[in-house]
């Protein structure tokens, strides 16, 4: 049956209307769900860390290196003859004087020598004064004829020999004397004597070693040696210095009383540790200081260098060295490479590259930072 035309037109209206409520009531759901689902933005509360503007500090330059000590000299003490050993005239660990007797080889034989040497001398003199005469004596007749010159050559010739052997045996005198003087063996230098290796009636002579080793103690070294790298810190630190405090500190952490000096710098590195010797001499006239002992020697300018200092907690350590966090015009933070130098007193520390004065380096609140983040600055330094 055909549908009459106001029936179709009512069909039609009520179609529009169901269409358009159901399009606000999916607008309502969706903008109800994009309200629950979309998180609310808040600005985040801008983070205040410590820090303190890096300035410039008069600094007298530190460098601390393991230490040996050494004698100065070390001699071993040896006999030039051979002979019994008739007397020691020390306790092992003596302190010795130069030209003190110290072993003594029986010198029974040795003066017996001596006397005949002495012996040989006055009758080769005797010899000499003989043929001196004859000599002269016949100069005197070949003027007047009475001898022939052969006869005056012949004397001549007796005693040019007679003066030679006098010569000769004079010569085994001193050689004898000298003998009979190293039967005594003497201390060569000041200093302290060792152990003794040998016993009063052993046999010994110039091929049994060293007898005993007397070594130099006042003064004595410290000898230590410096990398390539810290020789190099070292020239600058110490070029402008017109003096440099020299100190030893014990393996126990005492400073030695006596201040030392630098005597002897090598010419050369050492090929094999790419190192540089350097010696530091140092008085010891109570011998507190014994070759063999180790400690540190302490360097120190006496004249001031101007350097960056900051507080050794702004400094930072990782894998790849040390760094601090630097805050910038614009108050976010930059993580910042340094090189450290010397540790000073009250927890300070001598950055030797990285940092100029005038930057500003976080000091307290790593936790709460990272790179590029906004901060809020707050000055420890007084004044700022």
């Amino acid at each position: 049956m055909p549908v009459k035309q106001e029936e179709k037109g009512s069909f039609f209206g009520k179609g529009f209307f169901i269409v358009s409520v159901l399009g606000v009531l999916g607008l309502g759901v969706y903008y109800g769900y994009y309200k629950t689902q979309t998180p609310v933005v808040q600005k985040m509360p801008v983070v205040a860390v410590d820090v303190e503007r890096v300035v410039l500090k008069d600094v007298y330059p530190k460098s601390s290196f393991v230490a040996k000590i050494e004698a100065q000299d070390k001699v071993g003490l040896r006999a030039r003859v051979q002979g019994f050993l008739q007397e020691r005239l020390f306790k092992e660990g003596d302190i010795v004087t130069k030209g003190q007797p110290l072993f003594v080889i029986e010198p029974v034989n040795f003066e017996a020598t001596v006397r005949e040497a002495e012996a040989n001398v006055a009758k080769a003199r005797a010899a000499v004064k003989n043929t001196k005469a004859q000599y002269e004596r016949a100069q005197t007749l070949y003027k007047t004829k009475d001898v022939s010159e052969s006869k005056l050559d012949t004397e001549e010739a007796a005693y040019t020999s007679a003066q030679a052997s006098l010569g000769q045996a004079e010569a085994k005198l001193d050689l004898a004397k000298k003998d009979l003087e190293y039967t005594t063996i003497t201390a060569p230098m000041d200093g302290k004597i060792g152990e003794s290796v040998y016993s009063v009636g052993e046999l010994i002579g110039p091929s049994s070693g060293v007898l005993a080793e007397v070594v130099a103690i006042n003064p004595i070294d410290a000898v230590f040696s410096v990398s390539e790298n810290e020789m190099l810190i070292l020239q600058k630190n110490f070029k402008e210095s017109s003096s440099i405090k020299v100190r030893f500190v014990t393996s126990d952490g005492v400073i030695y009383p006596q201040e030392g000096k630098i005597d002897f710098v090598d010419i050369t590195l050492d090929e094999a540790m790419n190192t540089l010797k350097i010696k530091a001499s140092f008085p010891n006239p109570d011998n507190k200081l014994i070759s063999g002992q180790y400690g540190r020697v302490l360097l120190e300018s006496q004249s001031p260098v101007r350097e960056v200092v900051i507080p050794m907690k702004a400094v930072q350590q990782d894998m790849l060295g040390s760094y601090v966090y630097v805050v910038n015009a614009e108050n976010r933070v930059e993580k910042q490479d340094v090189i450290r130098g010397a540790e000073l007193e009250g927890f300070n520390v001598v950055i030797t590259s990285g940092l100029k004065a005038g930057d500003i380096v976080v000091t307290e609140g790593f936790q709460k930072i990272a790179p590029q983040m906004l901060v809020n600055p707050v000055f420890s330094n007084k004044g700022e």
